[in-house]
């Protein structure tokens, strides 16, 4: 029996245009432009008003296009591979809370009228993520340095999510605005640290500046001209973004009404995304629009609560869970899902999923087959297991429990974290025989055996660090709780 995955994989699970998702953000120095010249039509003593207005449905039609290479670890080499892919967003948008240029407490309805993504890795591996009809309505909080987007009709899939989690987000965009009037064209600006991690989807950005000046200015409109650097991390892996482009600002609507930017990322590979070397080009306008009955159908105040925030895993067999934000689909085949958490960005915990074999309805894998599979999984990591449990009636499902756990050296408990392999054990045993003697961590392995009454079975392997342990309380119930079996199985693209 397949005791839920075990090799790591190559990082490509990552969807949509791969440099780039909106996250929160953990630091970051204050934010400075300078103004430049401008057209001397406009009185020097004139205030000058650069605020956008919030209470009107406007409609945007964005697009961009990226191109570079990316490469993935594979033993002591690297694998690089040309990436190109383009992405096209049209939707309606009414800002239903917050300050003009506030992330914190912004509230948005969004309807999407097309979202899309297309993607091509190498000469032949090309992907094509579409957000489906039924989940065009969004509500999209600002919360915590982020966008968090919810659909009030259904629940979103890790890729639906990260489809709309795209770069220079018209939301962020305004930030690059001045906060106040000017008293003059020349007059500097602060503007705040949420504006650049967002715009380029850092979670969390360690050093960054802005640069900013009017280019022109007249009583209809104000072009702006930026310059964004900084550094940081994305999904855990160390990056280094910077973002040029200008803004067109319609002074009598009270709107940006075209956005022109480019995007140069170099990100190093990380536990849920490959190294990436690419440039995108973004472009997107802004337009009043008819108002929208769904639209104008008022958003809670209050930010949703957890339960709400959960995804859905479609497997590509009949099984159905849920889980919270912080896990990423890392590879995903026939045989195989292998999901990673992250938390603040960091690797904490790793999920994988698999099918057992088919028992007759009622019955199910004997305990003691079980446990001798899992003896062998752990043998190279010198494991042992400490604890065995069976639930008969849970939800429906039978479920045998298995704790096992080793001490490993710091050296390699990043390959005992992310996989159980015995075909692993050879290389894994050698890099620790050569490592320096130092105080050994505690990997935790958690088997469970899933089995439905009607005698299908799935293996669900979780594995963290003890010193993850906080982070990772709750997390298996979190799965296990909230499974499900179709009436039949998904057509799920998988790749090739």
């Amino acid at each position: 029996m397949n005791v839920s995955g075990t090799q790591p994989a190559a990082a490509g699970g990552r969807r949509q245009f791969l440099a780039f998702g909106a996250a929160g953000m953990l630091a970051g120095r204050g934010l400075s432009a300078r103004a430049g010249s401008a057209d001397e039509s406009v009185p020097g003593n004139t205030a000058i008003e650069l605020i956008p207005a919030t209470d009107r449905c406007v409609r945007i039609s964005y697009k961009s296009s990226v191109d570079g290479v990316l490469s993935t670890p594979d033993g002591q080499r690297q694998t690089v591979l040309s990436v190109v892919g383009s992405s096209q967003f049209e939707f309606d948008q009414l800002q239903q809370g917050g300050a003009a240029r506030q992330l914190e407490g912004m509230r948005l309805s969004r309807r999407y009228r097309r979202a899309s993504v297309n993607t091509r890795v190498g000469r032949g591996h090309e992907t094509s993520t579409v957000l489906p009809s039924g989940t065009s309505l969004m509500h999209v909080y600002g919360n915590d340095g982020q966008l968090v987007q919810l659909s009030p009709e259904v629940r979103l899939t890790r890729s639906q999510l990260d489809l709309l989690q795209f770069p220079c987000d018209p939301a962020g965009a305004v930030g690059l605005l001045p906060g106040r009037s000017l008293a003059a064209a020349d007059e500097k600006w602060n503007a705040d640290p949420w504006v650049f991690p967002l715009l380029t989807g850092m979670d969390a950005a360690i050093s960054q500046s802005v640069s900013g000046k009017i280019l022109e200015l007249s009583e209809q409109e104000a072009k702006i001209g930026f310059e964004c650097r900084g550094s940081g991390a994305v999904t855990g892996s160390a990056t280094e973004v910077t973002l040029t482009g200008t803004l067109l600002f319609d002074r009598k609507s009270l709107m940006i009404r075209r956005f022109d930017a480019v995007i140069d990322e170099n990100r190093s590979a990380g536990p849920v995304s490959p190294g990436l070397k690419v440039k995108a080009s973004i472009s997107w306008t802004q337009d009043p629009a008819d108002s929208d009955g769904q639209l104008s159908a008022l958003i809670p105040a209050g930010f949703p609560e957890s339960g709400r925030l959960l995804l859905t895993l479609v497997t590509p067999w009949r099984l159905v869970l849920l889980h919270d934000r912080r896990w990423h689909v890392f590879q995903e085949t026939a045989d195989l899902v292998i999901l990673r958490m992250l938390t603040n960005g960091a690797l904490t915990a790793q999920c994988n999923l698999a099918a057992a074999p088919q028992m007759p309805a009622g019955r199910f894998t004997e305990e003691g087959k079980f446990l001798s599979e899992i003896e062998q999984k752990i043998s190279p990591w010198k494991g042992a297991i400490v604890d065995s449990s069976v639930e008969s009636d849970r939800q429906g499902w039978r479920v045998h429990h298995v704790r096992a756990e080793a001490e490993v050296q710091p050296a390699v408990a990043g390959a005992a974290l992310a996989s159980n392999a015995a075909a692993n054990g050879a290389g894994s045993a050698a890099a620790e025989k050569s490592a320096e003697k130092r105080s050994l961590q505690k990997i935790l392995w958690d088997y469970y055996l899933c089995t439905a009454k009607s005698g299908e079975q799935f293996s669900m392997v979780f594995s963290h660090a003890a010193e993850d342990a906080a982070e990772f309380s709750g997390v298996p119930d979190q799965f296990l709780s909230r499974m499900s079996i179709r009436t039949a199985r998904p057509g799920v693209p998988l790749p090739r």
